[in-house]
């Protein structure tokens, strides 16, 4: 009769003091040594990443045309709590004088900046996610939704004086 242990209340000890490199070295199938240098190369990796993502946005901060929508757009898409009360994009845009689509404009696109364009780092604090995003176009562009808006546009000027 096999017994099943998964279930017990007594911790795995091994699991609890594997040290990174020996937990490497059992995964890979390598050495010690090996898995030291593996564990170097990732973090070097890392590293590099992180300084071409910093050197992204200050070349952006660099070339844009309006800083202040830039800078605001930077502390949305990686979701800064200190927007000193600010709640909304809608409220930032009113604020610096300009549209809420130019300052949710420059949060996707400083959000692509520092994703890669990867779904992993998408910080839905003061955003829609990019799922949302994609229903939304796809109902803004649709038929009816076009017709509707026209006929609403028509009654309007129509009332007006």
């Amino acid at each position: 009769m096999l017994y099943d242990n998964t279930g017990s209340y007594t911790p795995d000890m091994a699991e609890l003091i594997d040290t990174e490199e020996e937990i490497i070295a059992d995964d890979i199938g390598v050495s010690i040594k090996q898995a030291r240098r593996i564990m170097k190369m990732r973090d070097d990796a890392v590293m590099r990443n992180q300084s071409l993502i910093l050197a992204r946005v200050i070349g952006l901060m660099l070339q844009s045309s309006n800083l202040p929508a830039t800078v605001h757009a930077l502390a949305l898409a990686s979701g800064l709590d200190q927007l000193n009360g600010k709640k909304s994009q809608a409220e930032i845009a009113r604020e610096l004088g300009c549209t809420r689509a130019l300052i949710s404009h420059y949060t996707v696109g400083i959000r692509d900046i520092l994703s890669g364009k990867d779904s992993n780092f998408d910080c839905l604090k003061y955003r829609k996610s990019q799922a949302s995003r994609e229903v939304y176009k796809a109902k803004a562009t649709d038929p009816f939704t076009a017709a509707k808006t026209k006929a609403i546009a028509k009654m309007q000027a129509k009332t007006k004086p």
